[in-house]
């Protein structure tokens, strides 16, 4: 009997063997999977929490409703647990998509009815539903998506015709150049491009809040953020909430065709270029044929350490 079997044999289960082992990676291959698409609302409760801290709430929610996540193989093992889009902190979603594996598969209906039950408050659950396993990574079929800046004021704090007056000048800018943070690196990039529909939508005095539409492209390395539109706009400093309506995907032909009327901005055509290289001069007169002297050795670290203790 392979030693597989008689793991199984003895009532190991796959999280009780050697993740590494050859006989995991069988066990995993042959346990039944089930892939599930959640759509699920980010709400206000919740909109100031980081990506990863979103991960753990529902790595969490997921676990306490003993549901029988498929992790993946590795050193540090993570369940299969897949965002379409990470909001931004302080953005909300109206139906944001997740994808997990399960192994093995289990009724919908009660997965729903289990995870309904753990999620924290500001988390709702709209729908659930089985896909194909080899079905596209939802990442890969973004083209853009569709925010609501919504901007509190009391009435008159804010006239419809200052912020109308800042769209046109929005709109009316071929560059609009902005700044960001990638891996602790700055990068200067074109918004302007990436914004396709801006409109005021009025103002509800009921509710004392201004309403303004942004659709953005929302491709890999070309992707709107609604806030830099609102300090691009010059409204930043007030209080505001951004949410995300709609995601367009390539693969849903309604999204194409809404989509079919704008063009596809590629990542190289908002870069800013990069300064040229000034060539040093310093030792252009230096005599090449007499060799350079080396360079003077720096300080070890263990010397560099002692200047503490002077």
């Amino acid at each position: 009997m392979s030693e597989v079997h008689e793991n199984a044999a003895a009532g190991a289960t796959p999280a009780e063997i050697d993740p590494q082992s050859e006989d995991s990676q069988a066990i995993a291959e042959e346990t039944p999977r089930q892939r599930l698409r959640l759509l699920y609302e980010k709400g206000e409760p919740v909109k100031f929490i980081a990506h990863q801290d979103e991960f753990r709430v529902w790595e969490r929610a997921l676990r306490r409703a003993n549901l029988p996540l498929l992790y993946k193989q590795g050193f540090n093992p993570q369940p299969h647990i897949v965002f379409a889009s990470p909001l931004g902190v302080g953005i909300t979603g109206v139906n944001e998509p997740i994808d997990i594996i399960l192994s093995p598969p289990l009724p919908v209906d009660e997965v729903r009815e289990r995870i309904v039950a753990k999620l924290p408050p500001g988390v709702h659950l709209h729908a659930l539903s089985e896909i194909p396993l080899k079905a596209p990574a939802l990442q890969n079929l973004l083209i853009g998506a569709d925010y609501t800046i919504l901007l509190y004021t009391d009435p008159g704090e804010l006239e419809s015709a200052a912020i109308d007056e800042a769209i046109a000048h929005f709109l009316a800018q071929g560059e609009i150049w902005r700044e960001r943070e990638r891996k602790g690196e700055r990068y200067t990039y074109n918004l302007r491009p990436l914004i396709f529909e801006l409109q005021n939508q009025g103002y509800d005095a009921e509710r004392e809040e201004h309403r303004i539409l942004l659709r953005v492209q929302q491709r890999v390395g070309a992707t709107g953020r609604p806030d830099e539109v609102v300090a691009a706009l010059g409204l930043d400093n007030h209080a505001r909430t951004l949410r995300r309506d709609r995601i367009y995907y390539a693969d849903q032909p309604d999204d194409a065709a809404i989509f079919a009327a704008y063009p596809v901005i590629e990542q190289s055509a908002i870069s800013a270029p990069k300064p040229p290289r000034h060539k040093d001069h310093r030792n252009k007169h230096r005599d090449h044929t007499t060799p350079a002297s080396p360079a003077p050795k720096g300080r070890s670290i263990s010397e560099r350490a002692g200047d503490e203790f002077i």
